[in-house]
């Protein structure tokens, strides 16, 4: 299934998330966060955006963490499909527990530390190299980013025009630039490994090797895997939809599309955990172009990251805390 003797040789302590906590880059993103946010919150009258929240429809917010939680089984599910091509077969059931634990650490640690430490869990817990888990963690970002990109530009066929601020509309386009030349990368990766074999120091091509390894060759499960990711990516916009009807606003779901997956793509980039701050702020920005109120916007937003990202530091750290074997 692996190289053995390679896998025991990686070392795997200083990827656990009480290693990490309190490293200076961490601190520092969090500062950086911090001053987001505060940037975000002077954009609109915060008690009036907390009084919208407070006249929410229960059952459609209730709605949305459901739409958004549904999506966990579905990501543990694809990562066993993946998981499959290198021949490794784990319980879905712990592969979704796995990713529930990256999801918290997303959420407090910045860079998407998230994703390797789903590697450490297949190495601590499973003797799973390392390597070869970051390869399959790789095709399945990739597959993630397709997908988004995808639905950006579904979305933005609808919505893109009604964006005004040039600086934003950029921004947006280089995202999808940054997403094509990564499946570009990926498609070398799987299908030309041999390029990079000739060129690399002899010392790394073990350890490129078991991470080729891990990534995605199979094309018969490319339309399972699609659709797969496309319906994690959906649950997204859904969680959204769900949360505008539920603050009264009847948002059409294309637009829920456009502003969930533009979202996400900011949140790629490694400077705050989970795109703390700028989420907010480019979520923020985007329902504001649509004619909202500062205020309406604003609830939509807080209401989102609530389920999001704050539901997941609850929960996901009383799991944490509950589930010392698999940290």
């Amino acid at each position: 299934m692996m190289n053995t003797d390679i896998a025991q040789q990686e070392t795997v302590q200083d990827v656990s998330i009480k290693s990490k906590l309190l490293r200076p880059g961490n601190l520092i993103a969090l500062l950086v966060a911090v001053f987001v946010i505060y940037i975000f919150l002077r954009r609109f009258h915060f008690a009036e955006a907390i009084t919208i929240i407070g006249k929410a429809d229960i059952w459609l917010f209730i709605a949305a963490v459901f739409v958004f939680y549904v999506s966990l089984p579905l990501r543990g599910h694809r990562w066993k499909i993946l998981l499959a091509g290198s021949n490794i077969d784990l319980p879905q059931w712990d592969l979704t527990r796995y990713y529930f634990l990256a999801w918290f650490a997303n959420c407090i640690l910045p860079a998407r530390i998230g994703d390797v430490y789903r590697a450490y869990l297949l190495k601590k817990n499973n003797q799973i190299s390392v390597s070869l888990s970051l390869g399959v963690l790789f095709s399945e970002k990739i597959f993630d980013l397709a997908s988004t990109a995808i639905l950006v530009m579904a979305g933005g066929l609808f919505y893109f025009d009604k964006i005004a601020d040039p600086h934003l509309r950029a921004i947006i386009i280089d995202g999808l630039w940054i997403v094509g030349i990564l499946v570009v990368i990926f498609t070398i990766l799987s299908w030309r490994s041999g390029i990079l074999k000739k060129i690399l120091p002899v010392r790394f091509l073990h350890i490129y090797e078991l991470f080729s390894r891990g990534l995605f060759r199979t094309p018969r499960l490319i339309p399972l895997v699609g659709v797969e990711s496309f319906m994690i990516w959906l649950t997204e916009a859904g969680r959204l939809f769900f949360v505008a009807w539920a603050l009264g606003l009847r948002i059409d779901f294309m637009l829920a599309v456009f502003i969930s997956q533009a979202s996400l793509i900011l949140m790629t980039l490694p400077l705050t955990p989970a795109g703390l701050g700028l989420v907010e702020l480019l979520m923020l920005t985007l329902l504001g172009q649509t004619g909202l109120s500062g205020d309406m916007a604003a609830a939509v937003v807080i209401g989102d990251r609530l389920i999001s990202f704050w539901s997941l530091i609850i929960f996901g750290g009383i799991h944490y805390l509950l589930s010392s074997r698999s940290r």
